[in-house]
């Protein structure tokens, strides 16, 4: 079973770096021992708003800086004034990182989204 292993070519993944080519050494190690090359942690982007032109803004430009990050993300577009409340955002539209709301009332440039995402 190494055999096959050791002759798998090596892989990239845009989030985690290389694959090393043979990791039958990982086979017989615990979990706890298993690390990621990169954190491998999806984002949930949440662009919070009505539906209006400044918050399809905010959503273009959020997707744009999670591609440039080379991030997993999912974006979520929340248009429920209720489900907007709850979220404590006042004015919109709003982006909420990972259910946290960072910035509202204004669409940031792809660089400031990317300083409030990564």
């Amino acid at each position: 079973m190494g055999t096959l292993l050791s002759q798998t070519p090596r892989m990239s993944c845009p989030n985690w770096g290389y694959i090393e080519d043979d990791v039958s050494n990982l086979l017989d190690a615990p979990i706890s021992q298993m690390a990621l090359i990169g954190d491998g942690v999806m984002k949930k982007l949440q662009v919070l708003g009505t539906g209006c032109l400044k918050c399809a803004k905010l959503a273009e430009t959020t997707e744009a800086a999670a591609q440039d990050l080379g991030i997993e993300y999912e974006i979520e577009k929340v248009k429920e004034i209720d489900k907007i409340m709850a979220f404590g955002a006042m004015m919109m539209p709003a982006l909420a990182v990972d259910g946290e709301v960072k910035i509202a009332g204004k669409v940031p440039s792809i660089e400031e989204i990317k300083a409030l995402i990564q």
